[in-house]
């Protein structure tokens, strides 16, 4: 499936409003620890370039520029992209993003 179409379903489904960021992160699975970077956040899940395929369903540690450190569970897969669920409540996610929340719901 192409990213666009990734894109244009999930943005039907949104529950959260997202934050465009590039902001370096870094995913753990299956204990190994795996460099990527974050390109949009909500409260609900983050969007990541990853250089290798993870497989839905996954779950993972995503960890976001030393203030977010989560579980969470991979949604989608396309084009070198991943999108993430987190485990934790919107508020959890919110304490966690720090400042990058703002205007986050």
């Amino acid at each position: 499936m192409a990213i666009s179409e990734v894109k244009k379903i999930l943005k039907s489904m949104r529950k959260h409003n997202r934050r465009v960021v590039v902001l370096p992160a870094e995913l753990s699975v299956d204990g190994q620890k795996i460099k990527c970077t974050a390109y949009d956040v909500s409260l609900g899940g983050v969007r990541l370039k990853v250089d290798m395929p993870l497989s839905e369903n996954s779950q993972v540690i995503v960890k976001i520029k030393d203030k977010l450190s989560e579980v969470a569970r991979v949604v989608w897969s396309a084009e070198g992209f991943v999108g993430l669920n987190f485990a934790a409540s919107p508020t959890a996610v919110k304490a966690g993003l720090g400042g990058l929340a703002a205007d986050l719901n």
